[in-house]
């Protein structure tokens, strides 16, 4: 059986989010799945089960060390560019089977852009329980229209959290076991925060994640997160652009810088999020 280890969401100088492909073949069960994913230890391994794909359609399971996820945008990424270097993919256009829905994959030049699942403002959370969560004074934090904190799924519930500016978001330190049992109480993934203020001149956001519910202290390249801050600007922003591919740059701060590119269909109401990936490694596995 092939595994892929892959980086997704590469810039010019490297970086990426690493996850691990696994041309699932056999039918494996959800806890070989499991077992395998703890084993690659990466943030997330995707299963793409060729018995359940058909044409351009194709069906894949995702799964952090610790459980299954819905989605997940970077490993979605590496799984499509993977099946398009391998000659698989003959046409632009083909489809994500996941437990998120069936959602549609552009391939533009390099670049592979997933579809997330469609935008929805969960809740709004106060300005206090965030602080909860982590060591930034309260006035670096920027709220929404209505003086609270947006929570938004593209797929995974995200706190969206704005700060005022790069060094706020360079030194915020996050309170692990806080933000695992807020998480907990509310049903939540993780935190992304945003500064509109970046490190490269071209960008428009520089962002941090954090998600240790699911055993991610912290991840250098996210989809779905990237997707739910654009829904977050689109709510929250007079003049957005919806003719503009948005530039957001993440994992500065751990040594792996990676751009995403996200950008939002005003007809349609979807978000699409994508960038290049890296084929690292090609192994046989053994379950």
């Amino acid at each position: 059986m092939k595994q892929y280890i892959s980086s997704s969401f590469v810039s010019g100088s490297g970086g990426g989010n690493k996850a691990a492909v696994v041309f699932d073949d056999m039918g494996l069960s959800e806890q070989q799945m499991l077992m395998l994913a703890k084993k690659n230890g990466f943030s997330e391994t995707a299963f793409l089960d060729f018995t359940k794909s058909e044409c351009n359609k194709y069906k894949i399971r995702y799964f952090t060390p610790e459980n299954e996820v819905d989605i997940c945008g970077h490993a979605a990424l590496a799984s499509f560019y993977i099946l398009k270097q391998l000659g698989c993919l003959k046409e632009n256009i083909a489809f994500h089977r996941s437990k998120a829905g069936e959602l549609k994959v552009l391939i533009e030049n390099d670049a592979v852009l997933i579809q997330m699942q469609k935008p929805e403002i969960v809740m709004e959370i106060s300005k206090g329980l965030v602080m909860r969560t982590i060591d930034t004074n309260e006035d670096e934090i920027i709220t929404n229209r209505n003086g609270a904190i947006d929570v938004i799924s593209t797929g995974l519930r995200d706190i969206i959290l704005e700060v005022s500016g790069i060094e706020t978001l360079k030194s915020m330190n996050v309170r692990r076991e806080s933000m695992i049992k807020i998480c907990r109480e509310y049903n939540l993934i993780g935190m992304h925060v945003v500064s509109r203020e970046t490190i490269e001149q071209d960008s428009d956001f520089s962002c941090r994640n954090f998600a240790p519910i699911v055993g991610i202290d912290e991840e250098s390249a996210t989809g779905t997160s990237n997707a739910s801050l654009l829904y977050y600007c689109i709510r929250n922003d007079n003049n957005f652009d919806y003719d503009r591919t948005y530039k957001i740059e993440q994992g500065y701060f751990m040594n792996s810088p990676s751009n995403i590119y996200a950008k939002a269909d005003k007809e349609s109401g979807s978000i699409y999020v994508g960038g290049i990936a890296r084929i690292d490694k090609e192994e046989e596995i053994l379950i």
